[in-house]
């Protein structure tokens, strides 16, 4: 056999080796066509087997007939009273009366009310250090009578020239009655002007306010 023809039977053993080797391709299956009507009769008996179980699964109500009584009037319900009963034991602490607080009501201002008659004049001029006196006299013009115990004349307010700061009233003055005070005071030892600021006093309540402004040269 000469060299081609050996060629040409070599190419065709392989050739036929490897179509022998190569795999088989088997046509696709066809795909299954599905009728309307199908569809349509299958959702229906799907949809009628789901409310059969759906019935089945509901318990039965039985209806029980119950006669109510018509009342003839209305009655008045009445309360019940519930007995309770208490238990007292004798203490061993002494009882002890508490003691009693007196008190007093508040006084107004119109009770104490008074209308200044006289008084020492503003602008006088003093020395340095010298020492004078002064009266206030003050009509009571309130409601209530001025007790000896109970009201003063004192210090209120501004420059302090006094030698003494307050004072007690001399006697009762009734309504309509006139009392009077004479104040101690002495002059700074500054040259300039001075204000001091009085007041008569009922426990808490001021009332009738006087001032005196002197010089001093």
């Amino acid at each position: 056999m000469s060299t081609r023809g050996f060629k040409f039977l070599t190419w065709f053993i392989v050739l036929a080796l490897i179509l022998g080797c190569a795999p088989t391709f088997l046509p696709a299956p066809a795909v299954p066509t599905l009728n309307p009507d199908s569809i349509n009769r299958i959702i229906a008996q799907t949809a009628a087997a789901a409310s059969t179980q759906t019935a089945a699964a509901v318990p039965t109500s039985t209806s029980t007939a119950t006669s109510t009584p018509t009342p003839r009037g209305t009655n008045t319900l009445e309360p019940t009273f519930t007995e309770t009963i208490v238990f007292v034991y004798n203490s061993p602490t002494a009882f002890v009366i508490p003691t009693l607080t007196r008190t007093f009501s508040p006084t107004s201002k119109n009770d104490y009310a008074c209308e200044v008659l006289d008084g020492p004049p503003d602008g006088t001029i003093y020395s340095p250090r010298l020492e004078f006196k002064v009266r206030w006299r003050f009509k009571n013009v309130g409601k209530k009578e001025w007790d000896a115990e109970s009201i003063d004349f004192v210090y209120d307010r501004g420059d302090r020239f006094h030698r003494v700061a307050g004072y007690d009233l001399t006697k009762d003055t009734k309504i309509g009655e006139v009392a009077e005070f004479f104040v101690e005071m002495q002059a700074p030892k500054d040259p300039g002007t001075y204000t001091t600021h009085w007041v008569m006093t009922a426990g808490d309540l001021k009332f009738c306010k006087v001032s005196l402004t002197i010089g001093v040269k």
